[in-house]
């Protein structure tokens, strides 16, 4: 029985291009803190192997600063065997940060063709080949052949079973049937799987160790456990510092801009101070009011980042605008009529209705500007 520790899409230094330069720097240094925190749990938890099924990095460019912090990292567990196997993001390449560093013994880096590494003491074999391009047509966990049937045998390798046709290591489950391992440590889906098996085969995602954006939901971690012959009982534990996460609020019939306030704050009360929410207000409202994310809150019960997608409505007292020559009433009844004549469904009515919404408010002296979708204000 072994005990390994498993993770895989790191992305170290990823660039986190859409955040200010100030707050790109704070996650990557939580990016690499979630590694850190990982490495000294699996050094507490007396793991025999370390396993990152690929994209350690998120690219060529990689910081003397964080070769170095995981060079001193890894020397600090001399009693873990680690293994590496490069996936499409930090491929082996010209340009590779493999190319630049110097890790030491208990480091293995799987090159580009196919490879074994014999651990007597242990009575394991662990197979691997890292991605020398960004892509990889070919199955990673197809074609293994001579595993010793006494031995624990354990692939780390990145891929993608999501498509057979994928360009990053198609995995077919005919492929992972037909494999013989006892354990498949997989790297590339960021959405953990906690283990599977599948003809006697055991195999996993561990998902990424901290998610990035909003395509990456939900705390993240990895996995940790014992891998013994046609067996694999490994638990995911979180290392995430922070998460993502998306949140819906009716402002159905509210009245004024205190109320809805009262009501986003009860909807969005579970997502504190780690969580970074993308917020979605829906419903038809009363009178045409903006609401800014800082109005929120801010603190320890709040989320530290909102955005906020304004999908909202405005439904006027049409006949008694309609009483009155003011602009108001006048340019109320010309986008009204507009609507009625718009397909249901249609785009031409949700622009209409939009453009009902902001003239309203624009005429009330408030501001529109952020009745905008987040990714166009940036």
């Amino acid at each position: 029985m072994i005990k390994i520790f498993h993770c895989a899409d790191i992305h170290l230094d990823s660039p986190f291009s859409l955040y200010s330069p100030r707050e790109a720097e704070s996650r990557r240094t939580e990016l690499r803190a979630a590694f850190t925190g990982a490495l000294m749990f699996a050094r507490e938890q007396g793991a025999d192997l370390f396993l990152i099924s690929g994209d350690l990095f998120d690219g060529e460019f990689v910081t003397r600063d964080t070769l170095e912090l995981l060079s001193r990292e890894f020397r600090r567990s001399a009693d873990m065997r680690f293994f590496i196997a490069p996936g499409n993001h930090d491929h082996l390449g010209p340009g590779s940060p493999y190319n630049n560093v110097s890790f030491p013994p208990n480091v293995h880096v799987f090159g580009k063709e196919r490879e074994c590494v014999r651990i007597d003491e242990l009575g394991a074999d662990i197979y691997g080949f890292g991605f020398d391009s960004q892509t990889m047509i070919s199955s990673p966990v197809a074609g293994w052949q001579g595993l010793d049937p006494r031995r624990i045998n354990i692939l780390v390798c990145h891929g993608d079973t999501s498509s057979p046709h994928s360009e990053t290591g198609p995995i077919t489950m005919g492929d992972i049937a037909a494999s013989g391992f006892d354990y498949i440590a997989l790297g590339h889906i960021h959405k953990g799987t906690g283990v599977m098996s599948f003809n006697g085969v055991s195999y996993a995602y561990p998902g990424c160790l901290e998610g990035r954006g909003f395509d990456e939901l939900g705390y993240k971690g990895a996995l940790f456990g014992t891998v013994d012959k046609c067996r694999a009982d490994l638990k995911s534990y979180r290392f995430s510092n922070r998460r993502y996460e998306l949140a819906e609020v009716d402002l159905t019939g509210i009245a004024d801009k205190s109320e809805a306030l009262e009501v986003i704050r009860r909807g969005i009360k579970q997502y504190v101070d780690d969580t970074a929410l993308r917020l979605t207000l829906t419903g038809e409202l009363k009178q045409a009011f903006v609401i800014l994310p800082n109005e929120i809150g801010t603190g320890r019960e709040f989320p530290y980042s909102i955005e906020l997608i304004d999908n909202t409505f405005i439904a006027p007292n049409i006949g008694e605008l309609e009483k009155t020559n003011t602009i108001k009433g006048i340019f109320c009844r010309n986008l009204a009529a507009r609507i009625s004549a718009a397909p249901e469904g249609s785009e031409e009515r949700r622009i209409y209705t939009l453009a009902l919404k902001y003239g309203l408010a624009a005429l009330d002296g408030r501001s529109v500007v952020d009745y905008r979708d987040p990714e166009e204000r940036r």
